[in-house]
């Protein structure tokens, strides 16, 4: 089983697993980070490898950060030299629509490469507009 990590600044790593298990129950295999004033951001980098570590039982390890270049994904970034026997990839822009696809991928056993390209594909597919989309619908019904 593919392992999943998020981490994320402060709280929202906590905060958007709390949403998952409201929609699709309690999950497995999992570890959140988060960031938070005052940390040491070495000891964050090595708590991401720890996890990576952890997680990763064979068949790798997807790790979702909130922010490109950001603290959490340039400390997952910095660890792909120390976890070079470890297989993970590292995807930024956690939303809700991302994280559901990513569990829903595992559960039908997708492996890491198909998990992280659904995962993109859901994240940016689940930000939408309400007025466009409603006016999508529109066209849709008018043909």
């Amino acid at each position: 089983m593919t392992g999943i990590l998020i981490v994320t600044h402060g709280e929202m790593a906590k905060g958007i697993m709390d949403g998952l298990s409201l929609i699709m129950g309690e999950q497995e295999e999992y570890q959140t980070l988060g960031l938070r004033h005052g940390d040491d951001i070495v000891e964050f980098g090595e708590k991401i490898q720890a996890s990576i570590r952890q997680l990763d039982k064979g068949d790798g390890v997807l790790v979702l950060a909130d922010l490109f270049s950001a603290s959490p994904y340039n400390q997952t970034a910095l660890s792909f030299n120390k976890l070079k026997d470890h297989s993970y990839r590292l995807i930024s822009g956690v939303n809700l629509p991302l994280i559901i696809e990513v569990f829903n991928q595992r559960m039908i056993g997708a492996d890491l490469e198909t998990m992280y390209q659904a995962a993109m594909t859901a994240g940016k597919e689940g930000i939408k507009e309400f007025l466009e989309e409603m006016e999508k619908l529109e066209k849709n019904s008018n043909r």
